[in-house]
């Protein structure tokens, strides 16, 4: 028989009554939790070493003192609590919560459990106390938590989706997420997100199933890239989605997902914006770069066609010329005026444009101009064109002030978007009027039609009808050309029924045909005519003779101030621009200078290429090759006349 020695120590302590208080003394302050032995009035009878710690007291001075040694001032009511104490002694366990005062001063919470036993004989009220400082910490850090998360939730930049991680269906939004999608939280709430961030575009069903097995692996992070879908107001939105598994104390087991929208669109579009300007630049710096070589060119063939125009004309003046030579000198004239009107629109759709180069022009030629130059892509070479050009050119002048080659490039636009919109072949009806004291030209195709809502935003930049082979500048620009001439462009159009542009524009000043025939000629002045290229020189100078003038030369600006201060009999001045030594410009500054009362005319390839201050320090510039009657008109203008016998 095996004896537990434990038991002897028992009996022992039965029969030795300071043992036994000993031995309930080791054991009593064993206890982790603080207990308090009180009687009916509150006091303390006992206390074990953790209350001793907990207040800081020793136990002599807690034996025979009451709550209100504990009790934090002003948070505890005495009498409430020696209630409570009542009511255990009357056998009704109470817990509450207390605030309690440690030695030092430092206050702290705790939950006070009181339940009546005994102690030595007698009724006690047994009070176990648990601090409450741990918890509460804890909880205020869990609320803390959840405070910055929802902080975090509703005002992240990125929209914000919490969902069911088994149904899918969306638990909560932020405001982003709002935002995006166009209505208010609760909206949101209870839809699916395989509905709600379904793809857009080409691949929609291959991309539809990477989202559904997204959702479905609510357990691991995934991430869909360069994602389409509808937004707000049914607006293609281009977004990034991330899907994560989120840990909530709050979902009881059941697993949740969150899932990251962030939207670049806007950064898209600026993008791509940015890329159709480049575009555009690198356009603009091509037409840059023909504009200089047309120019170059240009003014050779200028200087090619004015001699021989001046040839041409000098010649058919003569009286002992056949008829035969003389008509055979008549097509050669209407051949070189050809010529130089075919240069002059090529020089002015290629060369550099400046909006504030403004000139007097003719609609009438601008539209000629613009047919010529799309006349490969309606009446390709070979005949194989579908489409019918229904113009005739005007028969009376339009004029206008203004820019001749962006004019050129608006109706040029507007013929090829009419082309563009008959893919299969039609009719483009082209047609220039004049009403009251505006201009008019009409570009009209028979081909689909523009609807209602598009009408809307035709003119607004990157808006195309084309879909991906259209910038969506076209009628942007034109809008802005034709607004910058105080002009206006509409459009009448139906679906199916084809569409009508037209262009308004100030009508300008002119001088008529009948004025320009009655004008008195030039009396016989001494002209002084500079240009590098001598058979310019040469070709000019029988022009200015076979009118009745003495002309005087200079190959260059310097050589003409010579010429000018050794002749001062000199009537008049016409000078080329683009000369060594000294050009045009130099030459023009300087006589504006010492002979500001000298009429000084400035012959170039293109009006619109001499500088807005070179202008002003002319009488009037003549455009390259120069006719006879021309050149004639414009000495009556700045020389004394003599009346016509």
């Amino acid at each position: 028989m095996v004896v537990d020695p434990r038991e002897g120590q028992l009996e022992a302590a039965t029969r030795d009554p300071a043992l036994a208080v000993e031995t309930w003394r080791g054991l009593f302050d064993a206890l982790p939790e603080p207990i308090y032995v009180q009687d009916r009035a509150g006091r303390f009878l006992e206390v074990n070493r953790a209350a001793v710690e907990m207040h800081g007291y020793t136990r002599e001075e807690l034996i025979g003192a009451g709550p209100e040694l504990l009790g934090a001032p002003g948070r505890v009511d005495v009498a409430a609590t020696l209630e409570h104490v009542r009511k255990a002694f009357a056998g009704e366990p109470q817990v509450f919560a207390w605030w309690s005062r440690h030695k030092d001063g430092t206050e702290f919470p705790k939950e006070v459990t009181v339940t009546k036993g005994h102690y030595f004989g007698q009724d006690v009220a047994l009070a176990i106390v648990r601090d409450l400082r741990a918890r509460i910490d804890s909880e205020a850090a869990v609320v803390a938590s959840e405070a910055r998360y929802r902080a975090v939730f509703e005002l992240a930049s990125d929209g914000m989706l919490i969902a069911d991680g088994d149904s899918g269906l969306i638990l909560d939004a932020n405001r982003r997420a709002a935002e995006l999608f166009g209505g208010a939280r609760e909206d949101l709430r209870d839809q699916a997100l395989v509905e709600l961030l379904a793809p857009t575009g080409e691949g929609a069903a291959a991309r539809a199933a990477e989202l559904a097995a997204a959702i479905a692996d609510a357990s691991t992070p995934t991430t869909l890239s360069k994602w389409s879908l509808r937004g707000a107001g049914g607006e293609l939105r281009w977004v990034d989605l991330g899907f994560s598994p989120l840990e909530s104390a709050g979902s009881g087991g059941r697993s949740r997902l969150l899932v990251s929208i962030h939207d670049y669109t806007e950064k898209k579009r600026s993008s791509e914006a940015l890329r159709t300007l480049e575009q555009r630049e690198r356009v603009a710096e091509r037409l840059r770069a023909l504009g200089e070589l047309a120019a170059g060119v240009a003014h050779n063939f200028n200087n090619a066609l004015t001699s021989i125009l001046a040839h041409t004309q000098v010649l058919a003046r003569s009286d002992e010329l056949p008829d035969w030579a003389r008509e055979d000198l008549l097509v050669i004239e209407r051949v070189s005026r050809g010529a130089a009107v075919t240069v002059r629109r090529i020089q002015s759709f290629a060369r550099t444009r400046d909006p504030d180069a403004v000139e007097p022009a003719d609609l009438a030629d601008v539209v000629a101009n613009a047919v010529a130059l799309t006349r490969p892509r309606w009446n390709p070479p070979g005949g194989a064109g579908k489409w019918e050009l229904d113009w005739t050119p005007s028969e009376v002048r339009l004029p206008i002030v203004g820019n001749g080659a962006e004019l050129c490039e608006v109706i040029v636009n507007l013929i090829l978007n009419g082309l563009d919109a008959m893919p299969e072949g039609g009719t483009l009806s082209v047609s220039t009027g004049l009403e009251g004291d505006r201009v008019w030209v009409e570009v009209a195709d028979t081909g689909q039609g523009i609807d209602a809502s598009s009408q809307r935003r035709l003119f607004d930049p990157f808006f195309s009808t084309k879909g991906r082979q259209g910038l969506g500048l076209g009628l942007s620009v034109s809008h802005g050309i034709v607004g910058r001439h105080a002009g206006e462009i509409s459009v009448i159009s139906e679906p199916g029924q084809g569409s009508k542009f037209t262009v308004w524009l100030p009508l300008g000043e002119h001088l008529g045909e009948s004025e320009v025939t009655q004008m008195d000629g030039a009396r016989p002045s001494v002209i002084l005519l500079v240009d590098d290229d001598p058979v310019v020189r040469r070709s000019l100078g029988q022009m200015l003779e076979q009118l009745g003038h003495e002309v005087v030369s200079a190959e260059h600006g310097k050589e003409a101030l010579i010429r000018l201060d050794e002749r001062r009999d000199i009537d008049l001045m016409i000078t080329d621009l683009a000369m060594p030594v000294l050009d045009g410009a130099g030459l023009l500054k300087e006589c504006s200078r010492r002979w500001p009362d000298l009429p000084r005319i400035l012959m170039t390839g293109l009006v619109a290429d001499a500088e807005p201050g070179l202008v002003e320090m002319t009488n009037l510039i003549l455009s390259k090759p120069i006719d006879l009657a021309v050149l004639d008109r414009v000495l009556a203008r700045l020389l004394p006349t003599m009346p016509i016998g």
